[in-house]
């Protein structure tokens, strides 16, 4: 495997590579949680060797399934997988991750105020899905629910401007890591970006170990040096 590693803040490393490399490269059973949140190529043709459906938004399919796999031998027992994608890739995603060995533990619900554009309906939410090896190890039992007309829903906004295509607020990651890790933890996310999930792990202040990597070596060079002029100790609020 072909990487460079960037130190990305305390106990933070990202590298620049390929998504299915880095995490045969990782310890099977170590990870509390893996997060899930390819280029799913929604709306748009796919064409190359993965490309099973000549040129169909069905052709990330084999890729989806080798990664997911990945992701279910990382996770320590009652670990999870927190899964992005939009309703279209529901089906495609729940298969892949039960016929790898993951059980659906749950759904949360993102909801935006600002909506997308197009279609009949603009969307202003989307489902995040929780895939456990076994029962997932929850910190406590508290009561959290998942209902939309609850306050208990995640309400966060893309960035007016996004450092990445497909980053994510650090708000809805730190909601869901904070129901699963505790001091310590082992964090990867093998579609890194502009490091959001590296901001969520950090701002729970406890202690987390964060791995991450991207294939675009801007952006995992990017999320480096901003993690490093920018970390939580700085005064920022949490969530």
């Amino acid at each position: 495997m072909n990487t460079r590693p960037f130190t990305a803040g305390p106990g933070s490393v990202i590298e620049h590579a390929d998504a299915l490399d880095w995490l045969a490269a990782q310890e099977p059973g170590a990870a509390a949680v893996v997060i899930y949140d390819p280029p799913y190529s929604v709306g748009t043709p796919v064409r190359g060797r993965e490309d099973g459906a000549a040129g169909s938004v069905s052709g990330p399919l084999s890729f989806m399934q080798r990664t997911m796999s990945l992701c279910a031998q990382a996770l320590r027992p009652g670990g999870i997988v927190i899964i992005f994608g939009d309703y279209k890739r529901l089906p495609d995603l729940m298969y892949a991750a039960t016929t790898s060995g993951l059980r659906l533990s749950g759904c949360v619900a993102w909801v935006r105020t600002r909506p997308g554009t197009g279609g009949l309906f603009r969307s202003s939410w989307d489902p995040v899905l929780i895939a456990s090896r076994g029962t997932p190890d929850a910190v406590d039992r508290s009561a959290v629910r998942n209902v939309v007309e609850t306050d208990d829903v995640v309400h966060a906004n893309y960035p007016a401007k996004r450092a990445h295509p497909y980053e994510k607020p650090p708000e809805v990651l730190g909601h869901i890591l904070a129901r699963v890790c505790r001091r310590g933890d082992l964090v990867l996310d093998p579609f890194a970006g502009s490091g959001s999930s590296r901001v969520a792990a950090e701002k729970l202040g406890l202690d987390l170990v964060w791995k991450g990597c991207d294939v675009d070596a801007a952006f995992a060079e990017t999320t480096s040096l901003t993690a490093l002029r920018k970390t939580p100790e700085d005064g920022e609020p949490l969530f």
